[in-house]
């Protein structure tokens, strides 16, 4: 199931999103709720335009920073509400001053919501002035024990640790819910498929030989698809799936 991230069109209204993604041929979206964009805010419009293009939001990625326990469940009656699987949480930035929204409330409600998958992100290993890590709690053997689902971005894979993509795939492993494809260079991340520096084909090989039936979702960043121009933006989409489809799905 190949799902297209809403953060691949930032800066664009939901409605024409839905459109785009109709004409495209993809048929599931991922998406991003982001603060003051208030279309991603609101449950009751993104399951109207679900109904009218006949596309379902499988997947939402929670907000990236200042998440507590109360966003937590309002992030769940969201998901409930416009019959989402999945929601991806990143980990607790280094801004968050209360992290138990993560190391303690998520578990919980974990044990409460057996109808979609409470899945942590694993993100980049930043720091800020050199030794503050940019967010807590990230390291992948946490991230895999949270709730025991993951979202693999393979952006935020940093290629040149020990810790590539397939050593990230072997220590989540069986965790992995979605996958956030996308390819990145040492400047760029979230770029076209397969042009790039990670090894997608071994990996997308690995996990259709793995049995994998989760989902991906496919991440570019809105410079890479080219997001003013609709004729670029169909054609790059098209190129993903291509690629995709050759390594996991033939």
């Amino acid at each position: 199931m190949l799902l297209i991230s809403t953060s691949s069109f930032h800066w664009y209204w939901i409605h024409r999103i839905f459109t785009i993604v109709k004409k495209s041929g993809y048929d599931w979206i991922n998406l991003d709720m982001i603060s003051w964009e208030f279309d991603t805010e609101d449950a009751a419009y993104i399951k109207e335009l679900s109904l009218e293009f006949s596309i379902p939001v499988v997947s939402i990625t929670a907000y990236e920073k200042k998440m507590d326990s109360k966003l937590v469940d309002e992030t769940i009656k969201f998901a409930k509400t416009v019959w989402a699987k999945i929601i991806n949480f990143y980990p607790p930035h280094r801004a968050d001053k209360d992290t138990t929204w993560f190391s303690t409330y998520l578990p919980k409600v974990k044990e409460k919501t057996k109808d979609i998958s409470l899945s942590i992100i694993n993100v980049e290993p930043k720091t800020f002035l050199f030794f503050i890590p940019e967010y807590k709690d990230a390291t992948l053997t946490t991230i895999n024990k949270i709730t025991w689902d993951t979202s693999l971005a393979i952006s935020n894979v940093d290629s040149s640790t020990w810790v590539d993509l397939l050593k990230t795939f072997t220590i989540l492993n069986k965790t992995i819910k979605n996958v956030f494809l996308s390819d990145k260079s040492w400047t760029k991340q979230d770029l076209q498929l397969g042009k790039w520096e990670m090894p997608l084909e071994s990996f997308l090989i690995k996990l259709r030989e793995g049995n994998y039936k989760w989902l991906f979702t496919l991440r570019l960043s809105p410079k890479e698809l080219w997001v003013w121009n609709e004729w670029i933006i169909l054609k790059k989409m098209e190129e993903a799936k291509v690629y995709f489809e050759k390594y996991f799905v033939s």
